[in-house]
Parts: C-alpha cells; structure tokens; sequence
C-alpha cells in the first residue's frame, strides 16, 4: 500500500526507518507533523537527514528551528558544527541555546570563536551565561581574557558563569580578576561563585 496516498504514514515510516520517505514528509504534513517527523529523524540519527534539518532550521517557525537544531545535534557529526554556529544568530534566544549546547557537545575548539562571540554580544543573559558554561568545557586557553572580561557582565548569571568556566580552565592568570570579584560582586551567588573558582586555581599546579 502506497506510503504517501494522502497523509503520510510516519508510524510505517518509522518503523521502517526510511529516511527518504521522512524527508520527503517534511514537505507534506502540518506544521505540528513536521516537529514530529524532525524528532523521528533524530532518533534514527541517519546523516542523510543533515541537508533537510539544516532547511528546517531556516524555518520562521521557532519551533520547528530549535527543534531542528537539537535533531542536527544527533545527526550528522561533519556538518553539525556549521549548522550550530548559523543558528548562533537566531533571533530566538531557545534556538540560541540549543545551538550553544551543540557546541559544546561536540567539543571541538572551532567552536570557541563563535561562543566567545555569543559570550561578549549576545543580548540576552541567559545565552550571555549559556555561552560562558559552554566555553569552560572547552579548556581553551584562548578563552582566558574573553571570560575575565565577562566577570563583568551587569547580568549575575553571567558572572556566576564566568567564574565557573574560569575555575575549571585552571589557569591562575584569573586569581587576580576573581578576587576583586570575591571582593566586590553586588551579588552573593556571584562572590560564592568567585571564592570557589579561587579554591580551584589555588589547588592547580
């Protein structure tokens, strides 16, 4: 029985893992069916999925781009990275952060520049601060400077970040700048934030 005589059939889809069929939903279902075909692909984690996704991430639909850009994050490790670093400058501050996370997922230092970016011009704090988390898991010395300068930042969770993902970078050159933070924060969570990534640079060799 034909798979596509009207409403495509995602469950024998599915079931069938058949990529092409699925891509060639996207093109015939709601907009509610296309989040469900996008988290199927996903799952099926088949790299012949990527160029699709990486359309369905240009969607006007944030929804259906954050979806995609976490579906991207499981697909294809070649071109992962280019997508995560265009969705970087979604409008949506959810597409943002999945993007952020994919980055850091994928552990791979290309990313820094762009999550240093994000770090110094995004305007929102919680991507602000996503960033910063996401940089300290990199452990790239290129990171010091951008990170001090975010212990700046008006917004504590920023700060709080960046203390963290100073502490775990392990280079003492950030004693300095962390205990005017000790010092000097506004905010209780940012001074303890500092004190503990102190203690950790403290016990570095």
């Amino acid at each position: 029985m034909p798979l596509f005589n009207n409403r495509p059939n995602l469950k024998k889809l599915m079931e069938r893992q058949d990529v092409q069929g699925l891509v060639k939903a996207l093109g015939r279902v709601s907009q509610e069916a296309r989040g469900e075909v996008i988290q199927i692909l996903a799952d099926i984690r088949d790299p012949r999925a990527t160029e699709a996704l990486m359309r369905e991430a240009e969607s006007t639909d944030v929804t259906i781009r954050s979806l995609a850009a976490q579906a991207l994050q499981k697909v294809d490790p070649e071109h992962k990275y280019i997508a995560a670093v265009h969705l970087l400058s979604d409008v949506h501050r959810n597409v943002r952060t999945a993007a952020i996370s994919i980055l850091a997922a994928l552990g791979n230092p290309k990313g820094l520049d762009a999550l240093i970016k994000t770090l110094d011009r995004d305007r929102d704090a919680q991507a602000r601060a996503a960033a910063a988390l996401a940089i300290g898991t990199l452990h790239d010395r290129r990171s010091l400077h951008p990170l001090i300068a975010a212990l700046q930042d008006k917004d504590e969770r920023v700060r709080v970040a960046a203390a963290g993902a100073l502490g775990a970078l392990g280079d003492r050159t950030a004693l300095d700048p962390l205990m005017r933070m000790h010092e000097s924060d506004p905010d209780p969570e940012g001074r303890k934030a500092a004190e503990t990534a102190i203690g950790k640079l403290q016990q570095a060799s």
